[in-house]
């Protein structure tokens, strides 16, 4: 059976990108160093070729934020959420 890939680009504080893919249930990889956002996407298009070859589709993991997000942006409300949550 095919797993579901869900992938997220993210601004880094260095000015580069990075994408964050998970194969579900539990697969997570990083593949930094991307020097623009469109070298991050022809990257992720060149992983959607691959992965529909095998039957698995790919999409964003949060759907609502179709362009990078700042990764220390998205820190800090993790940092948020979990002081909240204690």
């Amino acid at each position: 059976m095919a797993r579901r890939v869900n992938y997220q680009i993210f601004d880094m504080p260095d000015g580069r990108f990075s994408v964050t893919v998970t194969i579900e249930p539990d697969k997570t990889m990083v593949r930094t160093g991307f020097a623009t956002q469109a070298e991050a996407s022809a990257w992720v298009e060149g992983l959607r070729d691959i992965m529909a070859a095998l039957g698995a589709p790919v999409s964003l993991t949060f759907p609502e934020y179709p362009g990078s997000l700042p990764l220390n942006d998205v820190l800090a409300l993790i940092r948020k959420a979990s002081t909240e949550a204690d």
